[in-house]
Protein backbone atom coordinates (compact mmCIF):
# COMPACT_ATOMS: atom_id res chain seq x y z
CA UNK A 1 0.00 0.00 0.00
CA UNK A 2 2.05 3.13 -1.10
CA UNK A 3 -1.08 5.41 0.00
CA UNK A 4 -0.57 6.58 3.58
CA UNK A 5 -3.70 4.89 5.47
CA UNK A 6 -5.49 6.72 8.35
CA UNK A 7 -8.10 3.79 9.65
CA UNK A 8 -7.84 0.15 9.30
CA UNK A 9 -11.14 -2.01 9.92
CA UNK A 10 -10.24 -5.73 11.05
CA UNK A 11 -12.70 -8.23 10.24
CA UNK A 12 -12.01 -12.02 10.94
CA UNK A 13 -13.65 -14.11 8.99
CA UNK A 14 -15.28 -17.86 9.23
CA UNK A 15 -18.12 -19.31 7.53
CA UNK A 16 -20.01 -15.84 7.32
CA UNK A 17 -21.00 -15.83 3.87
CA UNK A 18 -24.55 -15.04 4.75
CA UNK A 19 -23.85 -11.78 6.30
CA UNK A 20 -20.75 -10.57 4.32
CA UNK A 21 -22.39 -8.15 1.78
CA UNK A 22 -24.33 -6.37 3.99
CA UNK A 23 -21.41 -6.56 6.95
CA UNK A 24 -19.34 -4.70 3.75
CA UNK A 25 -21.92 -1.89 2.71
CA UNK A 26 -22.43 -0.98 6.16
CA UNK A 27 -18.85 -0.88 6.93
CA UNK A 28 -18.04 1.34 3.33
CA UNK A 29 -20.79 3.78 4.20
CA UNK A 30 -19.65 4.29 8.33
CA UNK A 31 -15.88 4.88 6.69
CA UNK A 32 -16.97 7.57 3.39
CA UNK A 33 -18.70 9.80 6.11
CA UNK A 34 -15.78 9.79 8.38
CA UNK A 35 -13.44 11.36 5.80
CA UNK A 36 -10.46 9.59 6.28
CA UNK A 37 -8.38 7.16 4.07
CA UNK A 38 -9.13 3.54 4.60
CA UNK A 39 -9.12 -0.05 4.46
CA UNK A 40 -11.14 -2.91 5.19
CA UNK A 41 -9.14 -5.85 5.93
CA UNK A 42 -11.19 -9.08 6.22
CA UNK A 43 -9.39 -12.38 6.87
CA UNK A 44 -10.40 -15.77 5.99
CA UNK A 45 -10.12 -17.88 9.00
CA UNK A 46 -9.86 -21.01 6.73
CA UNK A 47 -13.78 -20.59 5.79
CA UNK A 48 -15.34 -23.49 4.06
CA UNK A 49 -18.75 -21.98 2.99
CA UNK A 50 -17.69 -20.07 0.14
CA UNK A 51 -17.10 -16.78 2.55
CA UNK A 52 -13.88 -16.64 0.52
CA UNK A 53 -15.54 -16.36 -3.02
CA UNK A 54 -17.97 -13.58 -1.52
CA UNK A 55 -14.68 -11.99 -0.11
CA UNK A 56 -12.51 -11.84 -3.37
CA UNK A 57 -15.93 -10.34 -5.56
CA UNK A 58 -15.95 -7.59 -2.77
CA UNK A 59 -12.10 -6.67 -3.35
CA UNK A 60 -12.41 -6.81 -7.09
CA UNK A 61 -15.01 -4.29 -6.32
CA UNK A 62 -13.97 -2.14 -3.73
CA UNK A 63 -9.96 -0.84 -3.46
CA UNK A 64 -10.34 -0.30 0.11
CA UNK A 65 -11.07 -3.68 0.37
CA UNK A 66 -8.05 -6.18 1.49
CA UNK A 67 -8.72 -9.81 1.96
CA UNK A 68 -6.01 -12.44 3.42
CA UNK A 69 -6.69 -15.99 3.09
CA UNK A 70 -5.32 -18.68 5.61
CA UNK A 71 -4.77 -22.29 4.38
CA UNK A 72 -7.08 -23.52 7.21
CA UNK A 73 -8.73 -22.42 10.18
CA UNK A 74 -6.27 -21.50 13.19
CA UNK A 75 -8.67 -19.61 15.25
CA UNK A 76 -10.02 -16.48 16.13
CA UNK A 77 -7.33 -15.21 17.67
CA UNK A 78 -4.71 -15.89 14.69
CA UNK A 79 -6.88 -13.92 12.13
CA UNK A 80 -7.15 -11.07 14.38
CA UNK A 81 -3.35 -11.44 15.25
CA UNK A 82 -3.19 -11.40 11.34
CA UNK A 83 -5.01 -8.67 10.62
CA UNK A 84 -3.03 -6.59 13.21
CA UNK A 85 0.11 -7.47 11.49
CA UNK A 86 -1.04 -6.94 7.92
CA UNK A 87 -2.72 -3.52 8.62
CA UNK A 88 -1.71 -0.35 7.54
CA UNK A 89 -3.70 2.19 8.82
CA UNK A 90 -2.53 4.23 12.20
CA UNK A 91 -5.53 3.38 14.38
CA UNK A 92 -7.14 -0.02 13.82
CA UNK A 93 -10.76 -0.55 14.66
CA UNK A 94 -11.53 -4.64 15.33
CA UNK A 95 -15.02 -5.67 14.73
CA UNK A 96 -16.63 -9.31 14.30
CA UNK A 97 -18.34 -10.07 11.49
CA UNK A 98 -21.58 -11.04 12.73
CA UNK A 99 -23.09 -7.70 12.89
CA UNK A 100 -24.11 -8.18 16.57
CA UNK A 101 -21.69 -4.79 16.88
CA UNK A 102 -23.09 -2.29 14.68
CA UNK A 103 -20.47 -0.89 12.57
CA UNK A 104 -22.10 2.19 13.06
CA UNK A 105 -20.87 2.62 16.16
CA UNK A 106 -17.24 3.01 14.93
CA UNK A 107 -17.56 6.80 14.89
CA UNK A 108 -17.77 6.41 18.81
CA UNK A 109 -14.98 4.72 19.38
CA UNK A 110 -12.72 6.70 17.46
CA UNK A 111 -14.64 9.84 18.70
CA UNK A 112 -13.49 8.47 22.24
CA UNK A 113 -9.84 7.48 21.03
CA UNK A 114 -9.16 11.35 20.80
CA UNK A 115 -5.63 12.26 21.22
CA UNK A 116 -5.40 10.99 25.09
CA UNK A 117 -5.65 7.12 24.86
CA UNK A 118 -4.21 4.58 22.60
CA UNK A 119 -7.05 2.22 23.41
CA UNK A 120 -11.12 2.10 23.20
CA UNK A 121 -12.69 -0.84 24.81
CA UNK A 122 -16.39 -1.62 24.60
CA UNK A 123 -19.52 -2.96 27.12
CA UNK A 124 -22.25 -4.04 25.06
CA UNK A 125 -25.78 -2.47 26.24
CA UNK A 126 -28.44 -5.00 26.35
CA UNK A 127 -26.39 -8.01 25.18
CA UNK A 128 -28.79 -10.15 22.76
CA UNK A 129 -26.98 -13.35 23.38
CA UNK A 130 -27.60 -16.62 24.97
CA UNK A 131 -27.69 -16.86 28.55
CA UNK A 132 -24.87 -19.57 28.57
CA UNK A 133 -22.84 -17.02 26.36
CA UNK A 134 -23.71 -14.28 28.48
CA UNK A 135 -22.69 -16.51 31.97
CA UNK A 136 -19.64 -17.61 30.54
CA UNK A 137 -18.09 -13.95 29.35
CA UNK A 138 -18.81 -12.61 33.01
CA UNK A 139 -17.09 -16.12 34.29
CA UNK A 140 -13.98 -15.41 31.69
CA UNK A 141 -13.88 -11.99 33.07
CA UNK A 142 -14.31 -12.79 36.60
CA UNK A 143 -11.44 -15.42 36.07
CA UNK A 144 -8.95 -13.11 34.17
CA UNK A 145 -9.50 -10.46 37.02
CA UNK A 146 -8.78 -12.63 39.30
CA UNK A 147 -5.47 -14.19 37.74
CA UNK A 148 -4.47 -10.37 36.28
CA UNK A 149 -5.41 -8.51 39.49
CA UNK A 150 -6.82 -5.01 40.36
CA UNK A 151 -3.73 -3.05 38.73
CA UNK A 152 -5.91 -2.52 35.57
CA UNK A 153 -9.10 -2.99 33.98
CA UNK A 154 -9.51 -6.15 32.12
CA UNK A 155 -12.39 -5.88 29.00
CA UNK A 156 -12.34 -8.67 26.77
CA UNK A 157 -14.86 -7.23 24.16
CA UNK A 158 -13.72 -8.04 20.47
CA UNK A 159 -14.90 -4.66 19.22
CA UNK A 160 -12.30 -2.24 20.08
CA UNK A 161 -10.30 0.92 18.48
CA UNK A 162 -6.42 1.24 19.28
CA UNK A 163 -3.14 2.92 17.78
CA UNK A 164 -0.59 1.56 16.04
CA UNK A 165 1.87 1.63 18.91
CA UNK A 166 -0.60 -0.94 20.76
CA UNK A 167 -0.33 -2.87 17.86
CA UNK A 168 3.37 -3.08 17.71
CA UNK A 169 3.24 -4.10 21.79
CA UNK A 170 1.19 -6.73 21.14
CA UNK A 171 3.33 -8.17 18.13
CA UNK A 172 6.57 -7.49 20.65
CA UNK A 173 4.99 -10.81 22.32
CA UNK A 174 6.16 -14.25 21.68
CA UNK A 175 4.50 -16.36 23.88
CA UNK A 176 1.90 -18.82 22.34
CA UNK A 177 -0.76 -17.46 24.60
CA UNK A 178 -2.89 -15.00 21.90
CA UNK A 179 -5.53 -13.99 23.66
CA UNK A 180 -5.84 -10.25 21.84
CA UNK A 181 -8.45 -9.09 24.67
CA UNK A 182 -6.35 -10.39 27.45
CA UNK A 183 -3.01 -9.02 26.14
CA UNK A 184 -4.52 -5.40 25.34
CA UNK A 185 -5.45 -5.29 28.51
CA UNK A 186 -2.32 -6.62 30.23
CA UNK A 187 -0.35 -4.15 28.49
CA UNK A 188 -2.17 -1.35 30.86
CA UNK A 189 -2.08 0.99 28.12
CA UNK A 190 -4.07 4.79 28.20
CA UNK A 191 -7.68 3.28 27.49
CA UNK A 192 -10.80 3.87 28.19
CA UNK A 193 -14.39 2.02 28.36
CA UNK A 194 -17.54 3.09 26.42
CA UNK A 195 -21.12 2.17 26.14
CA UNK A 196 -22.28 0.42 22.43
CA UNK A 197 -25.06 -0.90 20.78
CA UNK A 198 -25.35 -4.90 20.53
CA UNK A 199 -27.90 -6.27 18.05
CA UNK A 200 -29.41 -9.98 17.80
CA UNK A 201 -27.62 -12.13 15.02
CA UNK A 202 -29.95 -12.19 11.90
CA UNK A 203 -27.77 -14.56 9.57
CA UNK A 204 -25.59 -17.48 10.46
CA UNK A 205 -24.88 -18.92 13.65
CA UNK A 206 -22.47 -18.59 16.20
CA UNK A 207 -19.16 -19.86 15.86
CA UNK A 208 -18.19 -19.73 19.62
CA UNK A 209 -20.08 -23.22 21.94
CA UNK A 210 -19.58 -23.65 25.38
CA UNK A 211 -16.63 -25.89 24.85
CA UNK A 212 -14.72 -23.18 22.86
CA UNK A 213 -15.48 -20.74 25.70
CA UNK A 214 -13.83 -23.49 28.16
CA UNK A 215 -10.83 -23.58 26.04
CA UNK A 216 -10.62 -19.80 26.46
CA UNK A 217 -11.14 -20.13 29.58
CA UNK A 218 -8.53 -22.59 30.23
CA UNK A 219 -5.88 -20.78 27.83
CA UNK A 220 -6.61 -17.31 30.29
CA UNK A 221 -5.74 -19.26 33.30
CA UNK A 222 -2.49 -21.23 32.13
CA UNK A 223 -1.69 -18.74 29.52
CA UNK A 224 -0.94 -15.72 31.83
CA UNK A 225 -0.11 -16.86 35.37
CA UNK A 226 1.14 -20.17 37.21
CA UNK A 227 -1.97 -20.27 39.38
CA UNK A 228 -2.87 -23.76 38.17
CA UNK A 229 0.61 -25.17 39.69
CA UNK A 230 0.13 -23.11 42.75
CA UNK A 231 -3.09 -25.16 43.10
CA UNK A 232 -0.57 -28.22 42.67
CA UNK A 233 1.11 -27.42 45.38
CA UNK A 234 -1.61 -26.52 47.57
CA UNK A 235 -3.23 -30.00 47.29
CA UNK A 236 0.35 -31.47 48.14
CA UNK A 237 0.70 -29.56 51.11
CA UNK A 238 -3.08 -30.37 51.86
CA UNK A 239 -2.70 -34.22 50.73
CA UNK A 240 0.22 -34.71 52.97
CA UNK A 241 -1.48 -32.88 55.78
CA UNK A 242 -4.31 -35.07 55.70
CA UNK A 243 -2.16 -38.67 54.98
CA UNK A 244 -0.50 -37.61 59.08
CA UNK A 245 -3.67 -36.73 60.12
CA UNK A 246 -4.83 -40.26 59.03
CA UNK A 247 -1.90 -42.10 60.28
CA UNK A 248 -2.13 -39.97 63.42
CA UNK A 249 -5.93 -41.10 63.97
CA UNK A 250 -4.92 -44.69 63.63
CA UNK A 251 -1.87 -44.92 65.95
CA UNK A 252 -3.99 -43.06 68.43
CA UNK A 253 -7.01 -45.76 68.35
CA UNK A 254 -4.23 -48.75 68.40
CA UNK A 255 -2.18 -47.29 70.91
CA UNK A 256 -4.82 -45.48 73.18
CA UNK A 257 -8.01 -47.06 73.02
CA UNK A 258 -6.73 -50.30 72.02
CA UNK A 259 -9.08 -50.44 68.56
CA UNK A 260 -7.47 -51.74 65.59
CA UNK A 261 -9.54 -50.53 62.73
CA UNK A 262 -9.91 -52.25 59.64
CA UNK A 263 -6.98 -51.44 57.42
CA UNK A 264 -8.32 -52.08 53.64
CA UNK A 265 -10.98 -49.69 53.65
CA UNK A 266 -8.97 -46.84 55.12
CA UNK A 267 -6.08 -47.85 52.99
CA UNK A 268 -8.27 -47.34 49.71
CA UNK A 269 -9.97 -44.50 50.43
CA UNK A 270 -6.44 -42.63 50.98
CA UNK A 271 -5.19 -44.36 48.36
CA UNK A 272 -7.92 -43.42 45.90
CA UNK A 273 -7.30 -39.62 47.09
CA UNK A 274 -3.49 -39.52 46.53
CA UNK A 275 -4.24 -41.27 43.31
CA UNK A 276 -6.45 -38.14 42.20
CA UNK A 277 -4.37 -35.64 43.34
CA UNK A 278 -1.60 -37.60 41.54
CA UNK A 279 -2.80 -37.63 38.32
CA UNK A 280 -4.76 -34.26 38.49
CA UNK A 281 -1.30 -33.06 38.93
CA UNK A 282 0.42 -34.62 36.22
CA UNK A 283 -2.47 -33.37 34.19
CA UNK A 284 -1.96 -29.85 34.78
CA UNK A 285 2.14 -30.04 34.83
CA UNK A 286 1.60 -31.70 31.69
CA UNK A 287 -0.26 -28.62 30.12
CA UNK A 288 2.49 -26.48 31.29
CA UNK A 289 5.15 -28.90 29.39
CA UNK A 290 2.95 -28.82 26.32
CA UNK A 291 3.01 -24.94 26.54
CA UNK A 292 6.90 -25.06 26.27
CA UNK A 293 7.49 -27.65 23.59
CA UNK A 294 5.09 -25.96 21.46
CA UNK A 295 6.59 -22.31 22.07
CA UNK A 296 10.03 -24.04 21.42
CA UNK A 297 8.91 -25.59 18.01
CA UNK A 298 8.12 -21.80 17.66
CA UNK A 299 5.62 -22.67 14.34
CA UNK A 300 4.08 -19.50 13.00
CA UNK A 301 0.71 -18.55 14.81
CA UNK A 302 -1.07 -19.07 11.02
CA UNK A 303 -0.51 -19.74 7.58
CA UNK A 304 -1.46 -17.12 4.77
CA UNK A 305 -2.63 -18.57 1.27
CA UNK A 306 -2.53 -15.77 -0.68
CA UNK A 307 -3.86 -12.04 -0.07
CA UNK A 308 -6.29 -10.10 -2.01
CA UNK A 309 -5.64 -6.28 -3.04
Amino acid sequence: MVQTIELSIVIPVFNEALVLPELHERVKTVCDDLGKSYEILFVDDGSLDGSSIKLQELQKNDSAVRVVQFTRNFGQQAAVLAGFRLSCGEIVVQIDSDLQNPPEEIPKLLEALGPNYDLVTTISKNRKDEFWRVAGSKFLKWLGQKVLGNRFRLNLSSFRAMRRSVIKKIDACSDRSRYMAVLASWMAVPSKEIEVEHHNRTKGTTKYSFFDLAILAWDLLAGFSNAPLRFVTYMGVFGAIMGFTVTAFLLFQRIVNDILIEGFIVLSAVFAFFAGVQLLSIGILGEYVGRIYLQVQNRPDYIVEKIYE
